[in-house]
């Protein structure tokens, strides 16, 4: 798939705050990348804890810097498995090309 295709497919979003509330950009913002809407909502990308959801695929993406493995609990996958009924999470990414879904560094799946 192209990148602009991925970005169409794909429900970004970013945790905030000590609550980890989840935020997600909608209409045509939830097409942008996360530098760009983090700048936009005046939060900083390179240390947040950011993913997206993929809705066709039930899964979840987290990363945070540069596409590592974010420090979070066994609770906070728990409660984004059940928040996006999605099948597995993966955390942090091994950089592909743009428009791929990147394979991620550990994954978790729900039973």
């Amino acid at each position: 798939m192209t990148e602009k295709e991925f970005l169409e497919k794909r429900e970004p979003f970013w945790l905030e705050g000590e609550d980890l509330k989840i935020i997600m950009p909608s209409g045509s913002d939830k097409n942008d990348v996360h530098s760009y809407l983090c700048r936009k909502y005046n939060y900083n990308w390179l240390f947040a804890i950011r993913g997206y959801w993929m809705p066709e695929e039930k899964f979840v993406m987290l990363y945070s810097g540069d596409y590592e493995t974010p420090n979070c609990t066994v609770m906070v996958a728990q409660y984004l498995l059940n928040y996006f009924k999605a099948d597995w999470i993966g955390f942090g990414c091994d950089k592909g090309e743009p428009g791929e879904i990147w394979k991620p560094k550990v994954k978790i799946f729900k039973t």
